[in-house]
């Protein structure tokens, strides 16, 4: 339910004095005598490994990558995990109320492939429900997950000290909305946050820290209680809801000093300053996309060149993807050559489609596609056929995208792409789109890509 505005927020909001930074150096670059540069190169790194999805005619990049509630829950905290925190208790009353979250409708989605929201009884147990939501989380069900979400949250089964469950549910609430395309929702929904580097979301806790020489002493430490993941998203829903494009780059750098901090903490072991460190790198980033976001297209490029990117493959790839979003064709082809890597990936093709040469990226390609894993065929055919279609090969272009429907895919872009094309090649364009609409809506439910689709998703 949307907020009314004579409602005013029912708690104090000078309980929550703005915490102090700590003092260091840099925003969100790792520093020269940064701790984690010493480590052992062998050491095992675990990056997020992220395919990279792009086309040329639709914003939407590609299938969305599912996610399940029982690996949201084990990552609430796995850098803490084990530490010894203080339990004191938050009462999170104020993420319970009503008024918060909007109503969500199915009218914009095609009769086909509407589901009826599941509102759980009273006497349901919080248990059975947050499996049926797993269940529409992992077919793809992210409207219902997200309505779903809601009804627990303001649901007397739901306690205010239950942190985790609140925040998981809260995440996963923002996150849905997001991906049905319900962004400006998830940012007004956000805001019921209010300042997350407030004192309020800290408590203390006592680590024992192990010297070389020394024995084991007591180190005070403060420890955020609400999962990364979620802070990182909210700072930029935030920026949104508040209308304020800044607030989002000095959140980007307030995790950032954050993350610094807790990569030079003593006795912490470098499976745990990895992490921190790969953190930290994703905060470059996404200050570069925030910068690119604003229209700051000079800014951000400086920004992308003053990074340090590791080592991380997976990061390097985001870093170029950036670049050629800017239209800084040179920084991604430097990137490309400082990794043989890199040149084996989708990242040269997407460089030679940003530089017009078309018919080379064509055959890049096609022999990326003879390459690759079976998972990434239908990324590589999609933007395969897209180069088809900028050379005046609209018959193939259809053909190909037509056979990843027939093999069951049905992302966003992918039926975006081929309503387009049904729209340059055939006077009966709406005819061919309501036929496509049946055939995706006979597809089965993997999770891989949103289910509750919308009329704009084939230009209807």
């Amino acid at each position: 339910m949307a907020t009314p505005q004579s409602l005013k927020h029912q708690r104090s909001t000078s309980s929550r004095s703005s915490r102090p930074r700590a003092s260091t150096k840099g925003p969100l670059d790792l520093p020269d005598d940064d701790p984690l540069s010493s480590d052992d190169p062998a050491s095992p790194r675990s990056p997020q490994k992220s395919q990279a999805r792009t086309s040329h005619l639709s914003s939407d990049v590609g299938p969305s990558d599912s996610f399940d509630l029982k690996s949201l829950n084990a990552e609430i905290d796995s850098i803490l995990a084990s530490e010894s925190v203080t339990s004191t208790a938050k009462d999170l009353s104020f993420l319970l109320r009503p008024e918060i979250y909007h109503p969500l409708s199915q009218l914009e989605i095609p009769p086909v492939f509407r589901t009826p929201f599941y509102s759980p009884s009273i006497e349901e147990p919080i248990e059975v429900s947050m499996g049926i939501l797993n269940g529409f989380l992992t077919q793809g069900h992210f409207l219902l997950a997200a309505h779903l979400c809601a009804i627990l949250l303001t649901s007397p089964a739901i306690r205010p000290l239950d942190r985790q469950t609140i925040f998981t549910l809260f995440y996963t609430r923002l996150a849905c909305l997001e991906l049905t395309g319900n962004t400006a929702f998830a940012a007004q929904e956000s805001k019921a946050l209010e300042d997350l580097h407030s004192t309020f979301y800290y408590v203390d806790t006592d680590l024992e820290v192990a010297g070389d020489t020394k024995p084991q002493t007591r180190y005070r430490n403060s420890y955020h209680i609400v999962p990364w993941p979620l802070r990182v998203l909210a700072v930029r829903l935030q920026s949104i809801g508040f209308g304020d494009s800044r607030r989002g780059i000095t959140g980007l750098y307030e995790l950032g000093f954050e993350a610094r901090a807790e990569a030079m903490r003593p006795g912490l072991d470098k499976a745990k300053k990895q992490i921190w460190q790969e953190r930290l790198s994703d905060l470059g980033i996404r200050s570069v996309n925030a910068l690119v976001e604003m229209g700051d297209l000079d800014a951000a490029q400086r920004s992308l060149g003053s990074l340090g990117l590791g080592d991380s493959d997976a990061i390097k790839v985001r870093a170029g993807l950036l670049a050629l979003r800017i239209g800084d064709i040179t920084t991604a082809k430097d990137i490309l050559d400082k990794s043989s890597v890199l040149r084996e990936g989708v990242l040269k093709p997407l460089t030679s489609m940003a530089d017009g040469n078309y018919d080379e990226a064509i055959s890049e390609w096609r022999t990326l596609l003879e390459t690759s894993p079976k998972s990434a065929e239908p990324m590589i055919v999609q933007n395969l056929a897209v180069c088809l279609l900028y050379t005046g090969q609209l018959n193939e272009a259809r053909s190909l995208l037509e056979s990843l429907i027939s093999a069951n895919h049905s992302f966003q872009s992918l039926t975006f792409n081929l309503a387009t094309i049904y729209e340059l090649c055939s006077d009966k364009s709406r005819d061919l789109k309501v036929r496509l609409v049946q055939d995706v809506s006979k597809h089965p439910h993997t999770g891989d890509a949103n289910v509750d689709r919308t009329t704009s998703d084939f230009k209807l």
